[in-house]
């Protein structure tokens, strides 16, 4: 969660006195959860890296709409979110939806291997466990725009149910409710998986 009362402070500072260095630190203690929220959401490292570029421009263009009503962590989260779904709507429009692979951040969610796992797997395993990552990245790219960013929001940035609400301007049921369909629907997407595992 990002700290947001003396980080307000400074982001308006660096602003409104066009302070180059200050907006700069603002930057980078924000980029990697900026870049991990809409990677979460998008799926794609080029687009995310727009993504987070385009964040910080709107962040910096309309810090003087920003009236401390909502944290700064929630102002940001939202502008992240909005625009990583306006990227998707893009996409989709252009019919151009692409899944990469070998992605670090899918590797450090996915690829966390356990104790008893050894680090040196054979190439069946490794195709293998390509393939699950795979399965997944395409259940989870079939929910909508609003339960993806949910369920980042929830599982990967660890926002309570009232920062998400306030993040995505809906009611704290309505998250909750997107929660409980999302994984539902992850999970009947995922039932034959279970059912391949040895």
């Amino acid at each position: 969660m990002f700290k947001s009362n003396k980080r307000a402070v400074k982001l308006d500072y660096a602003v409104s006195d066009n302070n180059v260095s200050e907006f700069r630190k603002v930057v980078e203690n924000y980029r990697k959860r900026v870049y991990q929220t809409a990677y979460g959401i998008v799926q794609n490292v080029d687009d995310a890296k727009d993504i987070t570029q385009e964040v910080f421009l709107k962040v910096f263009e309309k810090m003087d709409t920003f009236k401390g009503e909502a944290s700064l962590s929630t102002w940001i989260y939202r502008i992240t979110v909005n625009t990583s779904i306006d990227m998707l709507r893009k996409r989709k429009t252009r019919s151009s939806v692409m899944l990469q692979e070998g992605l670090n951040y899918d590797e450090q969610i996915l690829d966390n291997p356990g104790p008893s796992q050894p680090h040196n797997s054979s190439p069946f395993e490794k195709t293998y466990q390509g393939e699950i990552r795979k399965k997944i990245k395409e259940a989870f790219m079939k929910l909508s725009p609003e339960h993806r960013s949910t369920l980042v929001l929830r599982e990967i940035e660890g926002l309570s149910y009232q920062e998400i609400a306030d993040t995505m301007e809906c009611s704290p049921g309505t998250v909750m409710s997107r929660l409980h369909y999302a994984r539902k629907k992850m999970q009947k997407l995922l039932a034959p998986l279970r059912e391949e595992t040895p």
